[in-house]
């Protein structure tokens, strides 16, 4: 297992009350999207941001302690809001469609959240440079398994639930993979995302369609 990143408070400030003080707030979020975009994490600093936002670095230092907070905040936001995106945009019922119709269209409803919300290549280099945001990425790793091995469940997989996790995670790990694709590519190519698909399918089909259960899980729930 990989050592964990040194302690650095990554807490932000008490969330703000009023309307003015919530807009300081997300400008201070978009602003350092736009820089990880523009410069990567590497040049980010408290200060460029607060300049960015239009504010002072005490201003800043209200919400954020530092940088690596503001950075975790907004990777955690985003990758909640590409789950819950893509919990209400799958289609499908057991019994009615297809598996495979299923799970494909789910996967492709995460795509397409991504693209909404702005997970971009810049928040996935961003975990590179700033450890901690580590943590937070296996966090919603195992809320996606979780969730993604009760749905194979429920779409009639006989395997145990250990079982189904391990294979989860291990999708996830295959989709964070193909991000090294679309990092040198610049973009979202259409023929990685198709491969991934497939990939992702064909890996599942054991599963779904009641192959025998592989050895002892590799990864388990904590």
């Amino acid at each position: 297992m990989a050592a964990r990143p040194p302690a650095i408070d990554l807490s932000p400030r008490a969330r703000p009350l009023q309307a003015r003080a919530r807009r300081s707030r997300e400008a201070i979020l978009e602003t350092a999207h736009a820089l990880l975009r523009a410069r990567g994490a590497e040049a980010l600093t408290t200060v460029a941001i607060a300049e960015a936002s239009g504010l002072s670095v005490g201003a800043l230092y209200r919400f954020f302690p530092n940088k690596e907070a503001i950075v975790c905040e907004l990777y955690e936001t985003k990758l909640a809001q590409v789950r819950a995106l893509g919990l209400v945009n799958r289609r499908g019922e057991p019994g009615i469609t297809p598996w495979r119709d299923f799970f494909l269209g789910y996967f492709e409803a995460l795509k397409a959240a991504e693209r909404e919300v702005g997970f971009d290549v810049a928040l996935a280099d961003a975990i590179f440079l700033l450890p901690q945001l580590d943590i937070i990425d296996e966090r919603h790793a195992r809320i996606f398994a979780d969730s993604l091995a009760a749905d194979m469940k429920r779409f009639g997989s006989p395997w145990c639930d250990a079982a189904l996790f391990d294979l989860a995670m291990n999708l996830y790990a295959l989709d964070g993979s193909t991000w090294a694709c679309w990092h040198y590519s610049g973009r979202y190519p259409s023929l990685a995302i198709a491969r991934l698909y497939e990939a992702m399918l064909t890996l599942m089909r054991p599963a779904m369609e009641g192959d025998p259960e592989p050895g002892e899980p590799a990864i388990r729930r904590p």
